[in-house]
C-alpha cells in the first residue's frame, strides 16, 4: 500500500498549502459546505492497495489517493429533491441527477467499465468497519449504472444482519437473499422492480440469528450468484465489513471481485491493511477503491449534503 499512502501525504501537503493561501486571500464571502469530490478510480485495484510494511503513522486516518474514486456523504445528510418515489435522501443520484456528485457516480462508472472488456461486472461491495458509507454508494451507483437503458442492474442486499437497502428504497424486506440461500424461493420470486425500468432489487429477507453463520456458506450461494450474473448486466451486492463480520470472505469467493470503501479521516491504516488481507486470502481481487466523506467548497446552494 506504499503508493497509497505515499499519495494521502501528497494531499496532506496540497491541503495545508490551499489553506495558507485561503489566509492570505482574506476571508471569503461564503461558508464552505461539507462534500465530497472524486478525481476518477484510474488503476485503483489490488495492486496499488499491496500491503506495504510498517509505518509509525498506522493508526492515521485515511486520506484521499489520486488513483481512488471520492464519493458519498455524511450518512445522515439531507439533499433538496422531491420524495414522490419514497427513496432515501442519500440517494444523491435519484435526487438531484445533475448535481457534482452524480457525477462524481458517473466517472465512477466510467472507470469501472473502462476495466470490463465485455460490459458487464458483478461486484460485491465492502468496507473495513462500520459506517463507512457503502450501502449509500452501492444505491447510488445503482442508479447511475441504470442510465445505461439498453442493460439490467440489480443491487442485493447481502448485509443480513442490518438489511437497510429495503426502507432507503421504500420497498418490500422479503423475500430475498436469506429465502435463496434457503432453497425456499427462486430468483424471480426476489426481485422487485423500481422507478426505474432497467434496474431491480433484491431485498435481504428475515434471518434468524442462529442461521447467519450458516446462511453464506450453503451452496445455494454459488447457484444465486451465477444466475444473477447470467440474468443482469451489472450486479452489486453489497455486504458486511470485511474486518467485522466472517461471512463477507465467502461471499467474496463466489462472487470474486469487490469494490472496497474507505472513509476519510475515520477509517484506519492498519484496518484497511487488514482488510485487502482478508479479500486476498480469499481470492478475491480489489477493483477499486472508493473514498468517502471528503470535505471540499462548492456553494452551499448547490449541496447540501452535509
Amino acid at each position: 500500500m506504499g503508493n497509497v499512502w505515499g499519495a494521502m501525504k501528497k494531499h496532506e501537503a496540497e491541503k495545508a498549502a490551499q489553506a495558507a493561501d485561503a489566509v492570505a486571500a482574506g476571508p471569503s464571502d461564503s461558508p464552505a459546505p461539507s462534500g465530497t469530490l472524486s478525481k476518477g478510480m484510474g488503476a485503483a485495484s489490488s495492486e496499488a492497495l499491496a500491503p506495504a510494511a510498517a509505518d509509525p503513522a498506522a493508526n492515521t486516518p485515511a486520506q484521499p489517493a489520486p488513483n481512488a474514486s471520492v464519493v458519498g456523504g455524511d450518512e445522515g445528510g439531507v439533499l433538496p429533491g422531491n420524495g414522490q418515489s419514497g427513496y432515501s435522501q442519500q440517494i444523491v443520484a435519484h435526487h438531484d441527477r445533475g448535481g457534482a456528485i452524480a457525477e462524481e457516480y458517473r466517472s465512477l462508472r466510467t472507470n469501472l467499465l473502462a476495466q470490463c472488456p465485455d460490459q458487464r461486472f458483478c461486484y460485491l461491495v465492502t468496507s473495513a468497519d462500520v459506517g463507512e458509507g457503502k450501502t449509500v454508494t452501492c444505491l447510488n451507483l445503482a442508479v447511475i449504472m441504470a442510465e445505461r437503458q439498453d442493460r439490467r442492474t440489480v443491487i442485493v442486499d447481502f448485509d443480513l444482519r442490518r438489511r437497510t437497502m429495503a426502507g432507503m428504497l421504500n420497498a418490500k424486506p422479503a423475500p430475498g437473499v436469506v429465502d435463496l440461500l434457503r432453497g425456499t424461493c427462486r430468483l424471480s420470486e426476489t426481485v422487485q422492480s423500481t422507478v426505474y425500468p432497467n434496474l431491480f432489487f433484491i431485498p435481504a429477507g428475515h434471518a434468524h440469528g442462529n442461521e447467519l453463520g450458516e446462511l453464506a456458506i450453503r451452496p445455494e450461494l454459488e447457484e444465486m450468484v451465477a444466475e444473477l450474473r447470467r440474468s443482469y448486466d451489472y450486479v452489486i451486492i453489497d455486504t458486511p465489513p470485511m474486518n467485522v463480520v466472517s461471512e463477507t470472505g465467502v461471499i467474496g469467493k463466489s462472487v470474486g471481485e469487490a469494490l472496497l470503501v474507505v472513509r476519510m479521516n475515520k477509517t484506519h491504516k492498519e484496518s484497511i491493511e487488514k482488510t485487502v488481507r482478508l479479500l486476498h486470502a480469499a481470492n478475491v481481487k480489489i477493483v477499486g477503491l472508493v473514498l468517502t466523506h471528503r470535505t471540499y467548497h462548492i456553494p452551499d446552494y448547490l449541496y447540501k449534503y452535509s
